[in-house]
């Protein structure tokens, strides 16, 4: 796998302030990070959509058919065919809502939560592997970078 040496410049039209160079710097780090990672992924046999499915479910619980299309931007048909596959693997069930017996509701089974976190270690074990070749205070450096992001993200302190 080919690694990044520098960043992109910003595109035209973007204004050059710190936060829009810091976010630049952001997204290409991010879509790097999630390459390297997503090498595990193909372990799990499953298409990298079929995958995030499972991790809306694993991780958001119970979600109607509806949610999960608007979730995934999927159109019905294809989210039917996704959670078809995922149900055949007994990766997901459905079942009736409680509220609106009209209503279908996705749940991952254990093996669907299994799965996922197999390959969620082992981006981690991935990620971790990449980083270290940083020292202890960078490595806090860094911890308290993403920190900072996730607050911005959240929108607040």
């Amino acid at each position: 796998m080919r690694r990044p040496r520098d960043l992109p410049p910003l595109p035209e039209g973007v204004p050059r302030t710190p936060a829009h160079r810091v976010a630049n710097a952001l997204n290409s780090t991010a879509i790097h990070a999630l390459r390297h990672a997503r090498v595990e992924d193909r372990r799990s046999g499953l298409t990298p959509e079929r995958l995030s499915l499972l991790s809306v479910l694993v991780y958001g619980g119970p979600t109607a058919m509806s949610a999960l299309a608007a979730a995934e931007q999927l159109t019905p048909q294809a989210i039917t065919r996704s959670v078809t596959a995922l149900e055949h693997d007994g990766l997901v069930e459905r079942s009736a809502s409680e509220r609106d017996r009209r209503q279908v509701v996705v749940a991952a089974t254990p093996a669907g939560v299994r799965l996922l976190e197999a390959g969620r270690r082992a981006r981690i074990d991935r990620l971790a592997e990449a980083l270290e070749s940083l020292d202890r205070k960078e490595l806090a450096d860094v911890d308290r970078a993403l920190a900072l992001v996730r607050r911005a993200l959240r929108g607040g302190p």
